[in-house]
């Protein structure tokens, strides 16, 4: 059994296994930062900005989902430049680019063909302002020749829809990968005038999210488990940056299955809760096997995932609690008296 390595993450979504709740299942796994081109910021509310680098090639990339001819996108813009630029790329499985999602020079979403905007087939009818978070969403029937649409919403309420068009650049295929400012196009994409936070990207069965936040919770204290040794400190200490420092603090284990940690947050207020994740980057450290169980913890109850595989590189991994672990639905109280846990898989 390999030694593990538990190092920060930061809260951005999203799950391929989410499967309670079909209309808030969030696709692909963890958005993952392949270049370090890009800065997590404070809000101040407990949700993060993301600002991409307007130099780097590649800032974030989802993972790979199941195929989808539905799909929607949610999230919070806001910008202090008006110009066309790009917010996110959709691809299918062979990697073919199937649409844009953007904002043009007068500040209304777009979505569109290829990568420099030509093949425009649906805009928004309504602008989003210059240096005001908007929360946007849009919903894309992924369809060649006619058989595509795209409804747009701000701020929770339906803008336009456009229908009879080809989302799909003639490819005939679903989206199964979201990019944000993909490998080539970064002179055309978000830049240093734009920030995005609460992305998340679903199934879009159950019609719109709405308005929705995505809330990072670091921990704050630890919980009754600290069987991993930390790198200094206490072990909360060590997971909780606000964007990962991997090695530069971390807590560590021998390997021994049942190790584990459990951490406390500094709570919420003031929201409605759909579901509470456990979020973790984590590395082996050696040529053995090595597992990691995340957990959810709420008073004596306990729910957990299923065993995730590490590897000797840093992934990020997340895992999806619609249900609170004693019962009932997750809320305010339970979320900031609960817990969140790692245990080393047997």
């Amino acid at each position: 059994m390999s030694e593990i390595l538990i190092a920060d993450g930061f809260g951005n979504l999203s799950d391929g296994n989410h499967v309670a709740g079909v209309s808030r299942e969030v696709l692909g796994e963890q958005w993952v930062s392949v270049f370090q081109g890009f800065a997590v910021t404070d809000r101040g509310d407990g949700r993060k900005w993301w600002a991409p680098s307007q130099f780097n090639a590649t800032a974030l990339v989802s993972k790979d989902f199941a195929d989808r001819t539905l799909i929607g996108i949610s999230g919070v813009v806001d910008f202090s430049l008006a110009k066309t630029r790009y917010l996110l790329f959709l691809y299918n499985t062979g990697g073919t680019l199937v649409g844009t999602l953007g904002i043009n020079a007068s500040g209304y979403l777009e979505y569109g063909g290829d990568e420099f905007f030509a093949g425009v087939v649906a805009t928004c009818t309504t602008a989003i302002p210059i240096n005001t978070p908007t929360h946007f969403e849009v919903i894309v029937t992924v369809a060649d020749g006619v058989g595509g649409s795209v409804a747009f919403y701000l701020d929770g309420g339906l803008v336009n829809t456009v229908s009879g068009i080809d989302t799909a650049l003639g490819t005939g295929n679903a989206v199964n990968r979201v990019n944000l400012d993909p490998s080539g196009f970064g002179a055309y994409a978000c830049g240093v005038d734009i920030k995005l936070s609460d992305l998340v990207v679903h199934k879009a069965t159950g019609g719109a999210l709405g308005v929705t936040g995505v809330y990072y919770l670091p921990a704050d204290a630890d919980g009754a488990d600290t069987d991993f040794t930390p790198s200094a400190g206490d072990n909360f200490e060590c997971v909780d940056e606000i964007g990962p420092d991997d090695d530069t603090t971390y807590n560590e284990s021998d390997g021994t299955a049942g190790h584990r940690d459990s951490l406390e947050n500094g709570g919420i207020a003031g929201v409605t809760v759909i579901s509470v994740g456990a979020l973790v980057r984590a590395e082996k450290v050696g040529a053995g096997a090595a597992t990691l169980l995340l957990g959810a913890i709420d008073g004596a109850s306990e729910d957990q995932s299923a065993a995730k595989v590490l590897t000797v590189a840093y992934g990020t991994f997340l895992e999806w609690f619609d249900d609170a672990p004693a019962g009932g639905s997750w809320n305010v109280a339970k979320v900031s008296a609960g817990e969140v846990s790692y245990e080393v898989g047997a």
